[in-house]
């Protein structure tokens, strides 16, 4: 083995001879060895050193040579990964191997390296996948830093280059400040600074005050701030940007550029004053958005900007346009959350009061139809009672559509309080039944009664637990045909009491089954006539579920029925 070679693989020997996993490292056409671990040599039976520096296959005998002479040729010359191919090792019962080969390219572009890993067949994969990786990346990174040494100094700072810059981009979501770390971004050793254009949401062209690493330079780059901005005809920045997507280079008639870019003899004198040297325009882009472009400038004396300059420049402008992107949508949500919010609150404040307003009336209605309905203003035949009664329903029906609304104002608004005692939950469940019986007997639907253990106890405030219960009993009710049946039990565990309304109605759609929680929503409208409310009933019982800290949830089959899960803390 070389010297540089010795360096090379030196890096990581001493971790690869101990791990478990057999690999070896050869080198040309003629496979030379350059170093195999105590795996590969245990697994492959060869007693003590493999000859370094003699073709691997030496070391075998019988068939499985010629496999792996083949299989090592066509990897040489193809330079493409053979991955898991079959060996046999030529030992009457042995397992076979499998073999994994990576090509590694020298500096001229051909695979000058093998890195062969052997493992039989039967091997625990998943045990070893890690230790693999970890293997695999520094054999392979041991061997490009040994080909290539002279760039790998370069691509270090590239790489811290782009760290930095890119934990600086990042450091805020603010708009303004994103733009103020773009404009100090500079291409490394080249005495660079840049210019930053943007495009804003009205498509306008806006060049940022420029940030020089030059303090001397740094007072010139302010007289041009405000009154320097790009026009259409702008050899570099942010028109070229827009005629094309490609990087633009000037390293030749660099004055003919300042000179057509400054647009007034004093901006130009500014320029001149502060040295500009090669320029290079990258455009910020996102997707098939073009958000502006950044020019990096060179010292008056710096070399043309090589192919890497480039590429880095275009990766600092990934990095650039990322943040700005995602600055201004971080600035955009904010807005629209606060015109959203600005709605809900009017919203909420207009349905509030007109809740109230109409309660007033309607409430009169009643009274006075009570009134007349009594006889107090005369003598009321059969047939008006039966009208009086059908006003009497529909008054409270409207009642009871403000009433969900004003609760969902109330919840909305962060106005519930919540009573909590500890309550035996079949009590809290009976009452409610209660008050539905004679709807469930006017359905002619089959119940069976609560099943529940009257020594579960439930930590809530009754009052919000029976409206939970009544609506969905209201729910289960409306939407079951006669001679359906209901089911309700409950039961106790893991702290919580668990109470399950079922019914054979006629049920909900999959896709519907998170959405008939949203405010406003009536999914089975449709199939259960007129009188179904506004669709606040389960968005307002879920809220009151999940402010005692339980929950309230839903299963169903299309056509066969529903099952409502009310969840509510245990008592201690």
């Amino acid at each position: 083995m070389s010297d540089g070679e010795s360096s090379g693989v030196g890096s990581f020997s001493r971790y690869m001879e101990g791990i478990a996993a057999a690999f070896a490292v050869t080198r040309d056409a003629e496979h030379e060895l350059v170093y195999a671990n105590a795996a590969f040599r245990g697994l492959t039976g060869v007693t003590g050193e493999l000859a370094i520096g003699s073709p691997i296959t030496d070391a075998f005998t019988g068939p499985n040579t010629v496999e792996l002479r083949a299989l090592l040729d066509r990897a040489i010359r193809t330079g493409v990964v053979a991955r898991d191919q079959r060996i046999d090792p030529g030992v009457d019962d042995a397992p076979a191997w499998s073999c994994t080969v990576w090509p590694n390219a020298g500096q001229n572009g051909e695979p000058g390296h093998l890195v062969i890993e052997l493992r039989e067949a039967s091997f625990a994969e998943n045990t070893l996948a890690l230790q693999r990786e970890v293997a695999e990346r520094m054999l392979l990174s041991a061997l490009r830093e040994h080909d290539a040494a002279a760039g790998a100094e370069a691509s270090s700072r590239r790489a811290v280059l782009l760290a930095e810059e890119g934990r600086r981009l990042a450091d805020s979501l603010d708009e303004v400040a994103t733009l103020k770390a773009m404009s100090g971004l500079s291409l490394p050793y080249l005495g660079s600074w840049c210019i930053v254009d943007v495009l804003e949401r009205d498509s306008a062209m806006r060049r940022l005050a420029i940030i020089h690493p030059n303090p001397a330079k740094q007072s010139l780059a302010r007289e041009l701030e405000g009154s320097w901005q790009p026009e259409p005809g702008d050899p570099f920045g942010i028109p070229a940007a827009l005629r094309s997507a490609e990087p633009t280079v000037i390293a030749a008639d660099i004055g003919a550029a300042l000179a057509t870019a400054a647009h007034d003899p004093e901006t130009l004198h500014a320029l001149l004053e502060i040295g500009v040297g090669p320029l290079l325009t990258v455009p910020l882009v996102v997707g098939e958005r073009r958000l502006g472009a950044i020019t990096f400038v060179g010292s008056p004396r710096a070399a043309p900007y090589t192919p890497e300059d480039v590429e880095l420049a275009k990766d600092l402008a990934i990095r650039s346009a990322l943040a700005l992107d995602r600055a201004r949508m971080h600035g955009e949500a904010i807005e629209l959350k606060t015109e959203a919010d600005s709605a809900n609150r009017a919203k909420s404040a207009f349905l509030g009061t007109m809740s109230h307003e109409l309660r007033t009336p309607l409430n009169a209605i009643g009274g006075y139809v009570d009134l007349v309905d009594m006889g107090v203003h005369g003598p009321v035949t059969e047939a008006q009672h039966v009208a009086f009664a059908r006003i009497r329903s529909n008054q409270q029906h409207l009642i009871s559509l403000v009433s969900d609304i004003l609760n969902f104002v109330s919840i909305g608004g962060g106005r519930v309080s919540y009573d909590i005692a500890d309550v035996v939950a079949s009590e809290i469940l009976g009452e409610a039944v209660a008050l539905v019986a004679p709807l469930i007997r006017q359905k002619e639907l089959l119940f069976d009664g609560v099943s529940c253990d009257p020594t579960i106890v439930v930590s809530a405030d009754v009052e919000k637990v029976k409206q939970i219960v009544l609506n969905l009993l209201s729910n289960a009710i409306k939407f079951t045909g006669p001679g359906g049946r209901l089911v309700i039990d409950c039961d106790a565990a893991d702290g919580v009491v668990v109470a399950r309304f079922a019914d054979t109605g006629i049920g909900i759609p999959p896709e519907k089954l998170e959405v008939i929680f949203d405010p406003f929503i009536q999914v089975r409208a449709g199939l259960a006539g007129r009188d179904t409310g506004v669709g606040l009933g389960l968005s307002i019982s879920r809220d009151l579920a999940r402010g005692m800290g339980g929950d309230l949830t839903v299963e169903s089959v299309l056509g066969s029925g529903s099952t409502f899960t009310l969840t509510l803390p245990r008592a201690n």
